[in-house]
């Protein structure tokens, strides 16, 4: 069986949108146990802002698969730079 990460990652966005427990969902998202970057759910927009750490930028999403991607992308970066 094929083990996806980007649907890994889709989860865990899903989840914070389906998550009501406060207007803002964060989650932080790890490399061999190196935080690489932080997304946080804006429930009132509906926006997935992801916080690069070494890029020390934020996107904006709307779109959870936009969001995914970026995030795929931040994780295969770091996994890749040693």
């Amino acid at each position: 069986m094929l083990h996806s990460n980007l649907q890994k990652i889709i989860s865990r966005l899903d989840a914070m949108s389906m998550d009501q427990s406060g207007d803002r969902q964060v989650r932080e998202f790890q490399q061999y146990g190196v935080p690489v970057c932080k997304v946080i759910y804006d429930q009132v927009n509906g926006e997935f802002i992801v916080d690069h750490y070494q890029q020390e930028s934020q996107l904006v999403f709307d779109n959870i698969d936009l969001a995914a991607i970026e995030i795929y992308d931040c994780l295969y970066d770091f996994r890749h730079s040693f």
